[in-house]
């Protein structure tokens, strides 16, 4: 088999795989461009190499001049996206520079097309077959250059400037590894290029083209850099999400500690009527007295008291822990149920009414439970802080489960003094805390778990002088769904 045949069908091979690489990353990471303009070059080089096999093997004029038309759109494709990428990956970059030189690629490329052969050549007067070294044959033209080739020349001239700029500037902002793969890297293979190709369309240098081999080594170098950051983002990220789990759980330890005195008071309770039955069992059994039917009635408060201690401890437990996210599914009215029964002594100690409307027709939603409920817990607290400054005896706060707009909503309303005129601007986007109680970060927090979980939050001042914060979740992803 022919070794340029398989020489080029292996770079064509190579670049196809990395555009398709590119690809895919521009897919998990579409807002950064870089990996759509890579994949662009990257197909552009894969066409480019399978058209300099053509034009290797061709021996009629008209083919090769319909080869080398599209072989200058390839190197177009190449050196266009290859700029912008440089701009928008180095940011540091004259952008003048890159519009001066796609505009006079552009002019090149319509130019291309327009004249009776290409940018490259005038007229093609024949076709050699010359013979590489191991003695396989291989095409080369022979014809007149077309004076508007020095628009090209040029515009290749000025991308070596515009890239030795960016990669100088890049350096100076210590960015010496990108500056070096990336920027080295362009710079070495265009001046390759740039001096092969000339060489090759005056006939003093009898090769093949080999534009396509040259920008797979710039392709490479991307990969590489690009690949070697995407691990890197992997890592961050995986670090950041890390980092917004312990920031959760320190949130709702503090949201725990600043109640700890009245769950502790929920937790003394059903612990003093168990003591206080075990002693009156006691007490019959030492009398003589006791029936087997008075005892089990007391076993039996004991055993009710006994649960409802443990079910306390169990979710202040579930609070505390530091795990993964648990996606299930659950009974919102039940989460938000708990959350309030653990907020009760709080709101009693505070003399704040409570009032909880569940509606039945609220489905099960798909969600992290102990994130939701922390959500509840932080907003219930804020409500709680919110009535400390309100005078008088009329303090309630409402807690509402409702179906709506194919979403289900909890609402939270209380009575205090509503929110400022600015505060809708701010209260879910940086730390909005007018206590000075707490870490000030639970409005945030509660945003990033319920728009995670697909919903959204909100406040707004209630018609009764209030606040009324509400959050929902939306109702495809709160139906069970299997597929038949």
């Amino acid at each position: 088999m022919s070794l340029l045949t398989i020489a080029w069908s292996m770079c064509a091979a190579a670049c196809l795989m990395l555009a398709l690489m590119h690809i895919l990353l521009w897919l998990k990471y579409s807002q950064n461009r870089v990996y759509l303009l890579s994949s662009l070059m990257a197909f552009a080089a894969c066409a480019s190499a399978l058209l300099e096999l053509g034009l290797l093997s061709t021996q009629s004029i008209e083919t090769y001049r319909v080869l080398i038309r599209w072989e200058n759109t390839m190197i177009f494709m190449i050196l266009v996206p290859m700029v912008w990428f440089v701009q928008v990956y180095f940011h540091a970059t004259r952008r003048w520079l890159a519009v001066t030189i796609t505009l006079l690629w552009c002019l090149g490329i319509m130019i291309n097309w327009l004249s009776p052969y290409s940018l490259t050549f005038s007229s093609i007067d024949e076709l050699r077959r010359l013979s590489a070294f191991w003695g396989e044959q291989f095409t080369v033209p022979s014809g007149t250059e077309n004076p508007w080739k020095a628009l090209a020349d040029t515009a290749s001239l000025l991308i070596l400037v515009y890239v030795a700029d960016a990669t100088v500037r890049s350096w100076r902002l210590m960015k010496q590894r990108e500056a070096l793969i990336i920027g080295g890297g362009i710079l070495l293979f265009i001046i390759y290029a740039g001096i092969h190709t000339p060489l090759v369309d005056a006939g003093i240098v009898h090769a093949p083209y080999m534009i396509s081999f040259a920008f797979l080594a710039i392709v490479a170098t991307m990969s590489y850099q690009l690949a070697s950051e995407a691990m890197r983002a992997q890592y961050v990220q995986r670090e950041l999400q890390q980092t917004r789990r312990q920031l959760d759980q320190l949130a709702r330890l503090n949201l725990l500690g600043e109640c700890t005195t009245v769950i502790a008071h929920e937790l003394n309770q059903p612990l003093t009527a168990i003591l206080s039955n075990a002693q009156a069992a006691r007490k019959h059994l030492a009398g003589n007295s006791a029936s087997p039917e008075v005892i089990g009635e007391i076993l039996d408060d004991i055993v009710r008291d006994d649960k409802r201690a443990s079910d306390i401890i169990q979710r202040m437990r579930a609070m505390m822990q530091n795990n993964e996210i648990v996606r299930e599914w659950f009974d919102l009215n039940e989460a938000v149920r708990e959350t309030a029964q653990m907020m009760a002594g709080e709101f009693r100690t505070n003399n704040i009414s409570l009032s909880q409307s569940y509606d039945p027709a609220v489905p099960e939603v798909y969600a992290g439970r102990i994130e939701i409920q922390q959500v509840i817990l932080n907003l219930l607290v804020n409500a709680v802080r919110a009535m400390k400054d309100k005078r008088g005896k009329d303090r309630s706060v409402s807690i509402c489960t409702r179906v709506s707009n194919h979403e289900v909503e909890v609402d939270i309303e209380d009575n205090a003094n509503g929110l400022p005129d600015d505060a809708d601007e701010i209260l879910f986007n940086t730390i909005y805390h007018k206590s000075t109680d707490g870490l000030g970060m639970g409005l945030t927090i509660c945003r990033r778990i319920v728009e995670t979980s697909g919903g959204s939050i909100r406040a707004r001042n209630a018609d009764t002088g209030g606040t009324v914060v509400s959050f929902s979740l939306p109702i495809r992803a709160s139906t069970r769904q299997f597929p038949g």
